[in-house]
């Protein structure tokens, strides 16, 4: 499905967090949500996933029960039972819904199958990624959130997140927030650039860097400028 929106405005008390955030991603596409600590990619991601309400404008999308069934969300902060086993973990949320993928598939596919009776408190930092990956893939998602998924990892649980993350979108959405512009760059299919809230560039990421005739590291340092 596309995933529009039409002038998102969010504020806390007087500090307008978003300010008229309108954008238009189609199906099979990374959306790389960038920008400044500060400028709204976390509230957005937020919104996105139903965490929180917009203040104003709309979405092509009723973010309700039926929205919520198709989203798979990986926000930084999961908090989850240390003392669990992997595929203890992957049982318990497999039987929140009615329909789940087949975990051995699932553990195949994230490649944490060696790893299923580890307790999860024991697991290397990428590895815990995969782990959160999968239990938001158990339901089969339509559309993916990640917020700042690879921060902290090692190059090789990168690339093999990124590599999950690629299977994904060959037919879903997935909007992920990150600090890596390389990263983005080679993996992202489109951007929403932030700043203070505002967008400041939207599209495909291919078209955005050609026009501006550079890269994503320096386009995030030019419209940075000032933040």
């Amino acid at each position: 499905m596309n995933i529009t929106a039409n002038q998102i405005t969010k504020k806390y008390g007087e500090t307008t967090a978003l300010q008229s955030v309108s954008f238009d991603f189609p199906k099979n596409s990374i959306v790389g949500v960038v920008g400044h600590n500060g400028s709204g990619k976390t509230t957005l991601l937020e919104i996105l996933c139903g965490l929180r309400k917009e203040d104003g404008g709309k979405m092509n999308v009723k973010i309700d029960k039926k929205y919520k069934s198709k989203l798979g969300v990986v926000l930084q902060n999961n908090a989850f039972y240390d003392d669990a086993k992997v595929i203890e973990l992957l049982k318990l949320f497999s039987s929140f819904y009615k329909e789940s993928v087949d975990i051995d598939e699932l553990m195949d596919i994230t490649q944490i199958k060696e790893y299923s009776h580890k307790f999860y408190k024991d697991l290397s930092g990428g590895m815990k990624q995969k782990v959160n990956i999968a239990l938001a893939l158990l339901n089969n998602p339509e559309i993916m959130i990640l917020d700042e998924p690879t921060t902290g990892l090692d190059p090789i649980a990168r690339k093999e997140l990124w590599d999950i993350v690629h299977r994904f979108a060959k037919e879903n959405i997935v909007f992920l927030s990150s600090h890596y512009m390389d990263e983005v760059e080679s993996n992202c299919t489109h951007i929403l650039f932030l700043k203070k809230g505002r967008v400041v560039e939207c599209g495909k990421i291919s078209d955005i860097l050609n026009k501006h005739d550079t890269n994503m590291n320096d386009l995030y340092l030019e419209k940075n400028k000032g933040a």
